[in-house]
């Protein structure tokens, strides 16, 4: 690059074939993209991605772009970088003058036309088709390079410092047709809040429905942006997903934090399952109406599991086992073991498989009655005024991971669930239900509107999300441990807390 200099790149134009820039156009309204450039990007990214260039003439009768609008001074060294490295990779002539360069563009901009022309086609022209095609596409692309283990600590990539987007988001409002100003932002764990200004009311609709092209745009590789209504006259929060490389991750050691806060009361259920999109703690009380029962849903892999740890934690780091005990169940064998032996266990066992899981069921059947009967000898109705009489007994919170293994194997316990489900929180019986495998044959109406709360992880499709929540949206979360907790009113955005099993079996010795 002896010739380059960046100031020469971005004072340059650059344009592409005749037949690409048609293709282009079409693209630009295919995607309901308001410039050439945005397309122009996509385009030079889908070539990259490819090998090595073919040596055939292509002509440079499209429209000139203004590298103002096709680059930016913050990006500019990155597609550089990628431009010349391609040709190293691949062997081609070194980049090394501005002729050079404005060729390897409008080749890279030719190619990418005409192959995402194609996934367009091949899509029918379906807009949602297509960006499904582009997110598979990113999926299968390695995020960043692997770093090696140490002997005590988790391989994790370098954490990056989160930047602010505000003048890339303004432009890009601009492209999906919204007028728009920022007027400040928050950095979350994993999402940053920037609290937009419209200038037209009438464009909230046009924002809302465009946070799929919004994301195309910003380059959120897949992840959805949300939008909700502020807290002043015109003002709306959008929330933007960032890169993994900038997260921050939400330690064990926040979960003792706090729960060591939280005023003790033997009468509550606090359980924390991780931070609100701002970094606040969340919790959900299951000794309250609004939520005593929880459904906890996700797809394989999304940290459905280290949510259960979460929630088991909390409650034994608030409670003696004289004052709450968990009943475990676990069909798979394999998420509670680390549990076997402990005092707070009710049934003094993890029940592992369908046969024990079943037995545990029934006994949880026959305690609440056999509460029942306590409560209506000495004259209360629920577990809180049987305590304030001296009965001393103990919440049960049980936690039942994959129901689906339960239900499809035996039907009849179906029946059980849905009971305990109805009747067991005035005696102070309390269920978690947790599966991969949400769908309507496993959870049935009746198992839903019974239990009021809801944690949905990341799910593959909306349906999924459907049955989890009523409604969708677990299906444009990022996975791991990104969740929406839906107790009242529309779901909560929550980040879990990342509990490692020998975190787990330190608590526990």
């Amino acid at each position: 690059m002896s010739e380059l200099s960046i100031q020469q790149i971005l004072s340059s134009r650059y344009r592409t074939s005749q037949v690409a820039d048609r293709h282009t156009v079409t693209l630009m309204e295919g995607l309901g993209l308001s410039t050439k450039a945005n397309v122009a990007r996509l385009c030079i990214g889908r070539s990259l991605a490819m090998g090595p260039l073919l040596e055939e003439g292509i002509d440079a009768k499209g429209l000139e772009i203004p590298a103002a609008s096709l680059f930016t001074q913050e990006d500019i060294g990155v597609w550089v970088g990628m431009v010349v490295t391609h040709a190293q990779m691949n062997n081609a002539s070194p980049i090394e003058t501005m002729d050079s360069f404005r060729a390897a563009v409008r080749m890279h901009w030719h190619r990418g036309a005409q192959l995402m022309m194609d996934d367009w086609r091949a899509n029918d022209e379906d807009f949602d088709r297509f960006l499904e095609t582009l997110i598979n596409r990113r999926a299968e692309l390695p995020t960043s390079a692997k770093t090696p283990k140490g002997n005590d600590e988790e391989a994790t990539g370098e954490q990056e410092k989160p930047k602010d987007v505000s003048a890339e988001l303004v432009k890009a409002l601009a492209d999906i047709g919204v007028t728009a100003d920022v007027k400040g932002f928050t950095h979350g764990p994993r999402v940053t809040r920037y609290r937009v200004f419209l200038s037209d009311v009438n464009h909230l609709p046009k924002l809302q429905r465009g946070m799929d092209r919004l994301s195309l745009v910003l380059g959120l590789q897949g992840a959805i942006p949300t939008v909700t209504l502020g807290d002043e006259a015109r003002l709306v929060f959008l929330d933007i997903p960032r890169l993994k490389a900038t997260w921050e991750t939400v330690p064990f050691a926040k979960l003792r934090e706090w729960t060591s806060a939280k005023a003790s009361d033997p009468d509550e259920l606090h359980v924390f399952p991780g931070v609100d999109i701002l970094g606040a703690p969340f919790s959900l009380n299951l000794a309250s109406s609004l939520s005593p029962h929880l459904l906890v849903g996700g797809a394989t892999g999304q940290g459905k599991s280290v949510c259960l740890h979460a929630l088991i934690l909390s409650l034994m780091m608030q409670h003696t086992p004289a004052s709450m005990r968990v009943a475990l169940i676990d069909p798979k064998r394999v998420e509670f073991s680390v549990y076997e032996g402990n005092e707070y266990l009710w049934g003094d066992d993890v029940a592992l498989g369908i046969g024990p899981a079943r037995e545990r069921l029934l006994d949880l059947v026959s305690e609440m009655d056999s509460r029942y009967e306590t409560f209506r000898e000495i004259g209360v109705t629920n577990i809180i005024e049987a305590r304030a009489k001296g009965v001393k007994l103990p919440f049960i919170v049980a936690f039942i991971e994959e129901l689906a293994d339960l239900v499809i194997q035996d039907r009849d316990l179906e029946t059980q669930i849905v009971r305990l489900a109805q009747l067991a929180r005035a005696a102070g019986i309390h269920l978690v239900l947790a599966t991969q495998r949400p769908d309507a044959k496993t959870f049935s109406g009746l198992v839903r509107s019974n239990i009021p709360a809801r944690i949905a992880l990341k799910v593959q499709k909306s349906s999924e999300s459907s049955i989890i929540l009523d409604e969708t949206g677990a299906e444009s979360l990022l996975g791991e441990g990104d969740m929406l907790v839906k107790i009242t009113g529309d779901p909560v955005r929550v980040h879990g807390v990342y509990v490692r099993r020998r975190e787990i079996e330190s608590f526990l010795s």
